[in-house]
């Protein structure tokens, strides 16, 4: 059977509430959306500045460049400086040092002890 009038009326109130509570749920998820990619930006830059100050305050970075030149030094075969000098093992000291970092390339092309 068909609904009555006053039925009628009732389940148009209830598509209406559902419908408007639906725009309000939409709403706050565009907000709830924006909120979680701000703070995932904001959290983004919070982490670079802590990797940056964690870089700058490293350890390895206080050591003296005689110090790593020293242990650089120790790094090299014994045999390296007997070997025939056009064989290069550019995965072995002291060729791998030269590429750590900025610091150690400069420290190990300008110690001539290693070469």
């Amino acid at each position: 059977h068909p609904p009555l009038d006053a039925e009628l009326s009732a389940f148009r109130k209830v598509v209406e509430d559902a419908r408007t509570a639906l725009e309000d749920i939409d709403s706050k998820i565009v907000q709830a959306r924006e909120l979680l990619e701000n703070l995932l930006s904001a959290r983004q830059q919070a982490q670079s500045r802590l990797d940056d100050t964690k870089f700058l305050l490293h350890p390895m970075r206080s050591i003296p460049n005689e110090l790593l030149i020293e242990i650089f030094h120790h790094c090299i075969p014994k045999t390296y400086r007997f070997a025939d000098p056009d064989v290069v093992d550019p995965q072995g000291a002291p060729w791998l040092l030269t590429r750590v970092c900025h610091r150690w390339r400069d420290l190990t092309i300008s110690a001539s002890q290693l070469w």
